[in-house]
């Protein structure tokens, strides 16, 4: 008799069952045993991935999970620095790895990592007197340096392939030991696909940068690392901001980057701030034969009410541009300041100097001149030049020279609508002033001050103008400014009477005032 159809597939469902329960079994076991054999030999499995490095690699615990595919979790991990470089210090230390393991090709005595995760790692760099990194050796293939590692060398451990790297919420410590500087990167996290020793890897880097002089926020940069030749070397692309440079605060930077340490280089790079953009290159070599810097900057309408004053002091204003070419030692090197060298030329239009007293000192020279109530009505008339001890002016510009600490210029122009000034003189680093002008007054300042005043005929130039020499010095904060004192023994002879007294008051007036102004 045969069987009835609903019990051939009752059957055959049981059947189909078993398999696939027995299927399910048999993974377990793999997976089990598996498990044993790592958790078993995390020793081994350090080595493996030790010798892939070139490193010794400890943990403090290990073990293995299997959700979702064969999960090695490292807790407490030590990998080794180089001992040539002589530091107590790991070359990395993290609270945890995770690594994902691909299982077929351990099967076949192959360790393929589809990933590990990097979590809260510090990554000491190094860069020794003589130009090496302490991660020159990494990768390496030469002789084992502890007993130890010699041991699990012996050892026919799996070959490592590893598919991507993560690394999230780390610090990078760079130091160079011969000047003692170190940078630190923060809040960091790294993906990189296939890394390798032997090649280039595709990288994207996002961090966050302080230091006492750069504070910069979200850097987001994506390029290619190679380790390969005798330096490791990256290049790509890099954005960030906002940000800080000293105390002056810019919203964005972007770039090309090239670094093959010592050497930095940044090309094509635009940084907004101040309203306007500032674009160029720069060349930072920290270390080595030719160590310094190198840059070219060009900037067009920043807004100087934008920049950041002290307490109480009046913001300067203007719409700034310029064009500069920078050499010097690297930043932080002894000297830094005086040797830096240069050249370039600035523009301000529409702009105002604070605590900058051209016509106060004006007024106060030629006050003879100007009678009763003149204070309100020239400060009515030229408020460019009478109002306060602020200048305002439409343009100032020239060209500039730096070196031994100061800006030189021989070419410096003010103009208003009330006046124009040429003149000559520097600016130093340390915010100290000392240039003189020719102050021409326009030719309705002219009359409103001398009118028909004798001494029109020795005070005014062939254009029929009021010009007056003025030196400002001191301070950039609060310069003195003075007439030349050839000047204002004229104005002297001016006033008095013509003859044997004029002549000599005006000579010990000029004697009086050219004494001020010997160094």
């Amino acid at each position: 008799m045969g069987e009835a159809p609903g019990r051939r597939r009752v059957n055959r469902g049981r059947r189909i069952g078993l398999g696939v329960a027995g299927v399910g079994l048999a993974g377990v076991a793999i997976l089990g045993g598996l498990a044993m054999l790592i958790a078993g030999r995390g020793d081994t499995l350090l080595a493996a991935v030790g010798r892939g490095l070139g490193r010794r690699i400890e943990a403090e615990r290990v073990t293995l999970g299997v959700l979702g595919g064969l999960a090695v979790v490292l807790r407490g991990v030590h990998i080794a620095d180089d001992p040539a470089f002589a530091t107590t210090a790991p070359f990395l230390v993290a609270e945890r790895f995770d690594m994902r393991v691909e299982l077929l090709p351990l099967l076949r005595r192959r360790l393929v990592v589809d990933r590990i995760t990097i979590d809260a790692p510090i990554v000491n760099l190094i860069r020794d007197a003589t130009g090496h990194l302490n991660i020159d050796s990494l990768g390496t293939r030469g002789e084992p340096t502890h007993a130890a590692d010699a041991s699990e060398a012996k050892s026919a451990g799996p070959p490592l392939q590893l598919l991507a790297l993560r690394l999230r919420n780390g610090t990078i410590r760079y130091r160079e030991g011969a000047p003692g500087r170190t940078l630190v990167l923060e809040d960091i996290a790294v993906d990189a696909r296939e890394p390798h020793f032997g090649g280039p890897v595709p990288v994207s880097v996002r961090a966050r940068l302080a230091t006492s002089d750069l504070h910069l926020e979200n850097i987001l940069s994506e390029g290619v690392l190679d380790l390969a030749g005798e330096q490791p070397a990256y290049r790509g692309t890099i954005a960030a901001g906002p940000g800080a440079l000293g105390r002056l605060p810019f919203e964005s930077l972007t770039g090309e980057i090239a670094a093959s340490p010592p050497v930095v280089t940044l090309e094509r790079a635009t940084v907004h701030l101040l309203g306007g953009t500032t674009s160029g290159r720069m060349r930072l070599a920290s270390g080595g034969t030719d160590a310094g810097l190198t840059a070219r900057v060009e900037a067009s309408d920043l807004d100087l009410s934008q920049l950041p004053v002290s307490g109480n002091r009046p913001h300067p204003a203007g719409k700034l541009g310029l064009q500069v070419d920078l050499e010097g030692p690297p930043p932080g090197a002894a000297g830094f300041r005086d040797a830096l060298r240069g050249n370039g030329r600035f523009d301000v239009a529409d702009g105002q100097l604070a605590s900058i007293p051209l016509g106060h000192a004006l007024r106060d020279l030629l006050g003879t001149f100007l009678g009763a109530g003149a204070a309100d009505r020239l400060r009515a008339r030229y408020p460019d030049l009478f109002d306060g001890d602020n200048l305002r002016f439409s343009r100032l510009g020239g060209s500039g020279r730096l070196a031994g600490g100061r800006i030189r210029s021989d070419d410096l122009m003010l103009a208003a609508p009330s006046y124009e000034a040429r003149g000559a003189g520097s600016l130093g680093l340390d915010g100290s002033v000392d240039v003189t002008f020719r102050l021409a007054a326009s030719s309705a300042l002219t009359d409103d001050i001398l009118g028909h005043s004798r001494a029109r005929a020795v005070l005014v130039d062939a254009r029929g103008q009021l010009t007056v020499p003025l030196r400002v010095e001191g301070p950039l904060q609060h310069p003195q400014v003075t007439p030349e004192p050839e000047f204002a023994a004229t104005v002297a002879r001016a006033l008095l009477p013509k003859g044997s007294v004029g002549e000599a008051v005006g000579s010990a007036l000029e004697q009086l005032l050219g004494g001020k102004h010997r160094r």
